[in-house]
């Protein structure tokens, strides 16, 4: 198999399009996805684990919900399992831009920040995969790359900061306009999560309160 990541993914992509994956049922549908990821994870281990080479789930190199060592390199998917009435659904948080742009995990917004701003990021670390299973649909999965995917594909909130759309739209970004991606994403998440606050400072300076 080629050692491009890209060409990895749209491999599974096709091959998940072609299986019908037995869904763990739960009313609630975020529960029914959550507990269903662990069906394509194992399809796709036992179909491409003689000629891909799989990090363990519980090695602690791990950091998506498959990790793929290519070159030397682990590369992090995310398996998404969405319906076709999901308006967006989660793509990650705080420790998402720390990987994608440190190479690191777990993080709060505030040394995420304080890092940035001693150590500017000139380059992308680590790409950062989402591997998108669409249940109950004839629609093809996709397989694509934070970095990658067109700001039209994404909506930002200060709860759950990276939602992604349906139908992923991806653009091609060089090295540079991949970092500014990401830190115009992160601007974009901490001036929601600070609104609150800044509305109330307006409002006591202006003597409303």
């Amino acid at each position: 198999m080629s050692n491009s990541i890209q060409k990895v993914g749209e491999k599974f992509a096709g091959f998940l399009h072609s299986r019908n994956v037995d869904l763990v049922e739960n009313e609630d549908g975020r529960l029914e996805s959550l507990n269903s990821e662990g069906a394509i994870t194992g399809l796709l281990r036992e179909e491409f684990g003689h000629e891909v080479d799989f990090l363990e789930k519980d090695s602690n190199r791990a950091f998506g919900d498959l990790d793929v060592l290519i070159g030397g390199k682990i590369h992090a998917i995310n398996v998404k399992m969405v319906s076709e009435t999901t308006g967006t659904y989660n793509g990650g948080s705080a420790k998402v831009f720390n990987h994608v742009l440190y190479g690191a995990a777990d993080i709060s917004w505030g040394n995420l920040v304080k890092k940035i701003n001693e150590e500017p990021p000139t380059k992308i670390c680590c790409e950062y995969f989402y591997l998108i299973y669409y249940k109950r649909s004839k629609k093809k999965p996709q397989f694509a790359s934070l970095t990658d995917i067109s700001h039209e594909s994404i909506v930002t909130n200060p709860s759950n900061p990276i939602q992604l759309k349906q139908n992923l739209l991806v653009v091609g970004r060089t090295e540079e306009e991949k970092v500014d991606f990401m830190l115009e994403l992160l601007e974009e998440v901490l001036r929601k999560k600070a609104q609150p606050y800044l509305n109330l400072k307006k409002g006591r300076k202006n003597g409303r309160i």
